[in-house]
């Protein structure tokens, strides 16, 4: 009798082993008494405890890009930059007794609305001459050229470094002044400092009003832009700070 309860045994362990599918029984669901009942997950039991649940993940595969294109080094493109602003001041233009020319000007480069940077400009040899010959304080350019530092000491014995651009390709800006521009049929008036005159840009320009537009890309952030806000239709659209 002990003998046919263990070939018993063994046979049904046997069965377990090779075919666990008999040991799996239907799925069983429990249904809520609530009229808004909701079905659970499935759970698969076996008649050795084993709990199964089914699951499935996804992932996402990121996007393949192309790798930027080597290109062979260059010392034109060492620390390049591209620079639209107005011209600050005169140029000034010197001959080495090498027999190189240099020049030099300021760049102002607005940070915002209201506020600009210096950015002082190098010109050599041919250049030179261009930019002293066409350039005048005021003149909104193009410039492009390698970013360099100069450092110089100051009278407190203290070293200050500045930023200079070497220019390498100057252009003009076209002479479009967008936002403020009198070839959309507007006029604009400006109140200069001091005496309080006014200047409107007519149809009929003048060298009087071309100096005053200059002066104002120069640096805006010195004059008051009142076209949004007069109370006085008399008043200027554009006031100096001073």
């Amino acid at each position: 009798m002990v003998l046919e309860q263990a070939v018993s045994s063994s046979s049904t362990l046997r069965n377990v082993f090779t075919n666990p599918k008999t040991l799996i029984s239907k799925p069983q669901f429990q249904v809520a008494a609530s009229p808004s009942w909701k079905p659970q997950q499935p759970r698969w039991e076996g008649w050795l405890g084993i709990n199964l649940k089914c699951s499935m993940t996804t992932t996402t595969t990121p996007s393949s890009y192309p790798k930027p294109s080597e290109i062979p080094w260059q010392k034109e493109l060492c620390n390049s930059v591209n620079l639209i602003g107005n011209v600050a001041a005169p140029v000034e233009i010197k001959y080495l007794p090498s027999g190189k020319v240099v020049a030099w000007t300021r760049l102002y480069v607005k940070k915002s609305a209201t506020q600009s940077s210096p950015i002082n400009l190098t010109f050599w040899d041919d250049l030179a001459h261009v930019a002293s010959q066409h350039l005048q304080k005021g003149h909104q350019i193009h410039v492009s050229g390698r970013l360099i530092t100069d450092t110089v000491e100051t009278e407190e014995g203290k070293s200050q470094t500045y930023y200079k651009v070497v220019v390498q390709q100057l252009n003009f800006i076209e002479r479009n002044f967008s936002s403020v521009s009198s070839s959309q049929g507007q006029e604009f008036d400006f109140a200069m400092a001091g005496s309080g005159r006014k200047v409107s840009n007519a149809a009929n320009s003048t060298g009087s009003v071309v100096e005053t537009w200059n002066a104002f890309f120069a640096n805006p952030g010195e004059w008051w832009d009142n076209r949004n806000n007069k109370r006085n239709p008399e008043a200027p659209d554009f006031k100096h700070k001073d």
